[in-house]
């Protein structure tokens, strides 16, 4: 009987063994957290809100030309100059400016439908003070519905991979938006 005991509790202090064994390698096989979870995030573009002088925004319902002017002000650019609701724009701003880009994946062009960037939700096209522009199209939300996926700076010709990239789901929020929160509305008049 005692060596019946012995040899369950052998085999049971082997099991144990090779069981922790394993869990000590396969976690030693997993990425640690200081190199993917805590890794610093890119920022959408390098730019600070200052330096933006147009915004060009293509959306599904709309689309819209707002110009900083020297007075610092912004308006949407028609056939006249009309007043830009500056929270919705600053808003915006802050987010091209300020956002971070999660994760970027290469996949085939024919397979921006499957991303919801052919076409997209939204076009936003930057326009900065020095001459330089930015392009970023706005797809579809993630199947987790925390971020989504977006091209940003794609390339003007065709070509067999683009480079989809998780940014903020703010940026629908910020888009996704009637036309008349885009005009600063003007208090009714006194009677």
């Amino acid at each position: 009987m005692a060596s019946g005991i012995r040899t369950k509790t052998l085999v049971l202090l082997t099991t144990a063994a090779i069981l922790g064994g394993g869990l000590l390698l396969f976690e030693q096989q997993l990425p640690s957290p200081s190199s993917s979870d805590t890794q610093m995030k890119k920022p959408l573009f390098n730019f600070q809100e200052a330096d933006v002088a147009a915004l060009k925004i293509i959306a599904p319902d709309y689309s819209l030309n707002l110009k900083k002017l020297a007075t610092g002000n912004w308006v949407l650019d028609r056939e006249k100059q009309t007043p830009a609701e500056e929270g919705t724009v600053v808003f915006l701003l802050n987010l091209l400016a300020t956002g971070q880009r999660d994760r970027s994946f290469e996949v085939p062009t024919e397979n921006a439908g499957e991303y919801g960037l052919a076409p997209p939700m939204a076009t936003v096209d930057i326009s900065l003070k020095d001459g330089r522009q930015h392009r970023l199209l706005l797809g579809d939300t993630t199947f987790d519905g925390l971020k989504l996926y977006a091209e940003i700076d794609p390339p003007p010709e065709p070509r067999e991979k683009m480079t989809v990239t998780l940014v903020p789901l703010d940026l629908k929020n910020a888009l996704q938006r009637p036309l008349q929160e885009w005009e600063r509305q003007q208090p009714p008049a006194a009677n």
